[in-house]
């Protein structure tokens, strides 16, 4: 019997059993398999109705598991013992980041793919796009447990991934016009140092001639010298984190950067209804394309105009869960999230703990989508600001991540804004690692970022204190303490 969904969240239940033998290799091929055409059809069929999404999704949860249960050594031994021909799917154990890195070697249904393969491949920038093993993308992430993740993509996977960006809302006439106009440039500002997933991904294009079109911009420039450059580039679209994309707006808005881009495409960090309404502001002609991405899922939801997120459902499972690990009810903001990727088989993304806390919404959502429609509440990219002489500078936490995650010796690191004018780094090193060599390193990193966005007054210090988390056990790379105090405030004056 096909496994069921409970009312109360978003993933398939193991209320009743699953038959996990469910599908045969003489039924033909798997989904994935069946090229991008059939894709692209079946992905607008898909999204007509929940029921078809749920079908799909339960059809390919079956393959996925049989797969990976037979080709990788790690999930051969984390299914060992359960009876796959009543088995749901939380009956599958939960898997994250530390578990998977930790087990790099047996993880990947490729046995060539290795610690010491990607070593080899990451050490070079050169190599930032080009195929790992000849067959791969690759991309790395610290992300919010401060554990830096190896990934590699298959093109099976990026083909679903094509065939999911054709349902993204059509640009309209007079954005498709305008971006024809500019002859689509595209502005990318992205993490270009290392194998970031986003300058991988741009540079995926093997073998082909660079899009003369599409400029990449590092996230390090400072906002004045990128407002400089976009205004003498004129471009038709911009992508990069919604924290960047808010500083933009902000120099727009005070004539400091002039463009018209057709379309903004905001990634990573959660498009917080402020920032939304800072862009928008900004640019009102532009189209807003606000996707929920990640490193383990390229694709995972699309926001919509009422500013929901809805889930690819067909190819994504997503189960919210309390701190315990059971299901946390729709409507209620959950702990954390555990993510299904159905269509990433040579590294298994399956029941996945996120670490991102969400709302699953209990009801249709008014914009018509009939995909289940959420919203991701602990992947804010808050802006740090500072008031230098009655102006606000505002620098990105991803910025500051990118900054540290370059120093020497550094395994994890967190900047706590603990004062108008003052920030303190709290980090752990690696074995080997001389601390205080790495302190330094951080300090005058930090201090350099600090001048080059005008803020040369903040004063950065060194603590001999670890990384701290959250009280409901999360890791937050950018703590502001003044907005924490100013709520618990505001809290307790209701």
């Amino acid at each position: 019997m096909p496994p069921t969904r409970d009312s109360n969240s978003c993933d398939i239940k193991p209320c009743n059993a699953v038959d996990m033998r469910g599908q045969n290799e003489s039924e033909g091929p798997a989904d994935i398999d069946r090229g991008l055409r059939w894709l692209k059809r079946d992905a607008r069929r898909a999204a007509r109705n929940e029921q078809h999404c749920r079908s799909r999704a339960d059809r390919r949860l079956i393959s996925l598991v049989r797969h990976v249960g037979a080709t990788s050594p790690l999930f051969a031994d984390l299914y060992q013992g359960i009876a796959m021909d009543s088995a749901g799917l939380h009956d599958l154990p939960v898997t994250g980041k530390a578990m998977l890195m930790d087990q790099f070697d047996r993880w990947a249904s490729d046995r060539r793919i290795t610690t010491r393969a990607v070593d080899e491949f990451a050490n070079d920038d050169a190599n930032v796009g080009r195929r790992f093993l000849g067959n791969y993308l690759y991309s790395e992430s610290s992300g919010t447990s401060g554990i830096r993740g190896c990934f590699v993509t298959e093109d099976s996977a990026l083909e679903v991934l094509r065939a999911l960006g054709s349902r993204l809302s059509a640009f309209g006439p007079r954005a498709a016009a305008q971006f024809t106009r500019k002859r689509g440039r595209t502005a990318a500002i992205l993490k270009l140092e290392g194998h970031h997933m986003g300058a991988a991904f741009y540079n995926s294009r093997d073998n082909a001639k660079p899009d003369r079109r599409v400029r990449f911009f590092s996230v390090l420039e400072s906002v004045p010298s990128l407002s400089a450059q976009l205004t003498a580039m004129d471009p038709a679209s911009v992508s990069s984190y919604s924290s960047v994309l808010v500083l933009l707006a902000q120099e727009q808005l005070e004539g400091n950067l002039r463009i018209d881009p057709a379309v903004l495409l905001p990634f990573s960090e959660t498009m917080t209804p402020t920032a939304l309404q800072t862009i928008r502001h900004a640019w009102p002609r532009a189209v807003v394309i606000d996707r929920y991405v990640a490193n383990e899922c390229m694709f995972i939801a699309t926001r919509c105009d009422l500013g929901w997120q809805h889930l690819n459902a067909d190819w994504v499972i997503l189960e919210p869960i309390e701190m315990t690990g059971e299901p946390t009810p729709r409507g209620h903001p959950s702990h954390s999230v555990l993510l299904t990727n159905l269509f990433r088989r040579v590294q298994p993304i399956i029941r996945y703990d996120l670490g991102d806390s969400v709302l699953m919404r209990p009801d249709r959502c008014e914009c018509g989508n009939p995909l289940p429609a959420f919203d991701v509440l602990g992947r804010s990219g808050e802006i740090v600001h500072f008031d230098v002489a009655g102006r606000r500078h505002g620098i990105s936490p991803t910025v500051v991540s990118v900054v540290l995650d370059a120093v020497d010796g550094f395994a994890q690191s967190q900047i706590v804004r603990d004062g108008d004018d003052h920030l303190t780094v709290r980090f752990s090193i690696r074995p080997g690692t001389d601390r205080a060599a790495s302190g330094r390193e951080a300090r005058h990193r930090l201090d350099q970022l600090l001048a080059d966005s005008g803020l040369s007054h903040v004063v950065v210090e060194i603590s001999d204190e670890l990384p701290q988390r959250s009280q409901g056990g999360k890791f937050v790379r950018v703590v502001d303490t003044r907005r924490t105090e100013s709520r618990a405030v505001s809290q307790q004056c209701e």
